[in-house]
């Protein structure tokens, strides 16, 4: 995946953000071709969800909150997937697409640190249930300033379910804030990329803008580590992710990589390879970063 060019030209760069992006897709489509595999879920150490359900849901506020977290966990694996689609074809690019590769990566960040949150193996169901509810009483803040009423009424079905089976769940410890994206994110990903680093883009950081824009006319390779960083920051997500959603169901990811390769006529990959290949993607990027060129000189300017 790297020969003599990389880093020292942008066109070997570039050949390397390709054959990245190669590597991307193939982890966006095993977490999409995982979540899409079964839709018969399967809760840890429980005989039936529907019974479950039929106990502590009820058609007043909430018909079935351990199959509404199941589902959950599965949207968000499915939105990290799309979001890095969407960040493959912004580096397949000839030129670094760093704000939007952020905003993707950061977003990724966002849906696979939840799809972590509610798919862990290791809890209860009625812990799973109670991190479900305490994602959709958040959400109300993102929602005081529009008068949606199907979103509303949906956040206040879950406040009547939470006070209506109360004595139910009064003996499960407190649950992980999940109000906090930040915290959140690195609750499950404290060794990757910084929060802080793909939020510069995202907010305009003036500093970041103004380093990113000289380097760029500069035809440094400081844009395109940039991009890549937050292209790899998604990748590590979606995979990890995705990782948890096949052993909370107990699935088997070569067998989900041999469906997603017959589905999408590719040459037949399995697990230990793709985390091979997705390693080989982490070594060029920190390769990369440890090798990028800032170029400090001044141009001559004319007078204004």
């Amino acid at each position: 995946m790297i020969d003599e060019n990389f880093p020292n030209s942008l066109q070997g760069v570039r050949e390397f953000a390709t054959a990245a992006t190669d590597v991307g897709q193939l982890v966006a489509y095993f977490g999409l071709t995982a979540a899409h595999f079964t839709s018969v879920y399967r809760e840890p150490g429980v005989k039936s969800i529907d019974a479950i359900d039929a106990d502590v849901g009820s058609e007043s506020d909430v018909v079935g909150p351990l199959l509404t977290a199941h589902r959950l966990a599965k949207f968000y694996v499915i939105s990290c997937g799309d979001a890095l689609l969407s960040c493959c074809e912004l580096i397949r690019k000839d030129h670094p697409m760093h704000i939007g590769s952020a905003a993707l990566a950061r977003s990724a960040a966002e849906h696979a640190s939840k799809a972590m949150l509610l798919a862990d193996p290791e809890i209860g169901w009625k812990a799973r249930v109670l991190r479900a509810h305490e994602l959709f009483k958040s959400s109300l803040q993102e929602y005081r300033s529009s008068n949606d009423a199907g979103a509303t009424k949906l956040i206040d079905d879950w406040k009547r379910w939470r006070a209506r089976t109360a004595s139910a769940f009064s003996g499960v410890a407190r649950q992980p804030s999940v109000g906090n994206n930040r915290a959140l994110i690195e609750r499950y990903f404290a060794h990757q990329l910084a929060y802080d680093e793909l939020s510069r883009p995202t907010h305009g950081n003036a500093t970041w803008m103004t380093l990113a824009v000289i380097q760029e006319q500069k035809g440094t390779n400081y844009t395109w580590c940039a991009t890549l960083r937050n292209f790899c920051f998604a990748m590590d997500v979606c995979i990890a992710a995705s990782d948890r959603l096949c052993e909370f169901w107990g699935l088997d990811r070569d067998e989900v990589l041999r469906v997603m390769c017959e589905k999408l006529s590719l040459e037949l990959i399995t697990w230990d390879t793709l985390r091979v290949e997705c390693e080989s993607v982490r070594f060029g990027v920190d390769h990369l970063s440890t090798n990028v060129t800032i170029d400090t000189s001044e141009d001559p300017q004319p007078e204004r």
